[in-house]
């Protein structure tokens, strides 16, 4: 059997282990990597929503909601209103000047739990100085299954960072 000498062998993957080490040192690692900072708007907030009229302001409904918004502008939503008649939502955030614009989406039900729609949020949000309380304005859109639009209604609201 022809073997190479183990001195042989050792100075072939020389090179190989020199190029691994070089490339570690030089950040080849995902932890060497630095990590975007995080946004202030990132986090949990509850809140206040209000509902109003469109055209007069007056004020219609107002329940509780709950946003987290994630690294990377994805967000989660839900409300105090009954878990019968509306869905968790998902949407998006991004930042625009001084505000935030969040669009998201949840699926809504009619007295038998049974699928009736989709409503499609879209929410201007100013941050108070500090970070810790925020503002907004929103408007909504029902659809049918069909993708009728059913109504539209405005709102207001204001929430407070909890996480």
């Amino acid at each position: 059997m022809n073997r190479l000498p183990r001195s042989r062998s050792l100075f072939a993957i020389a090179p190989a282990f020199a190029a691994f080490l070089f490339m570690q040192a030089c950040g080849g690692s995902d932890n060497a990597v630095a990590q975007e900072a995080a946004d202030p708007f990132e986090g949990v907030w509850e809140g206040a929503v209000t509902i109003r009229d469109c055209t007069t302001s007056a004020a219609l409904a107002t329940f509780q909601g709950s946003q987290m918004f994630n690294h990377g502008g994805t967000m989660n939503d839900t409300n105090s209103s009954p878990v019968s008649s509306r869905g968790p939502g998902w949407g998006t955030w991004a930042k625009s000047g001084i505000n935030y614009n969040v669009k998201f989406r949840f699926f809504t039900y009619d007295g038998a739990g049974n699928v009736s729609g989709v409503a499609r949020v879209a929410r201007t949000v100013t941050l108070a100085a500090g970070g810790t309380s925020a503002t907004g304005v929103n408007t909504s859109q029902f659809f049918d299954l069909n993708g009728t639009l059913l109504r539209s209604t405005c709102g207001t609201d204001t929430a407070t960072r909890v996480l």
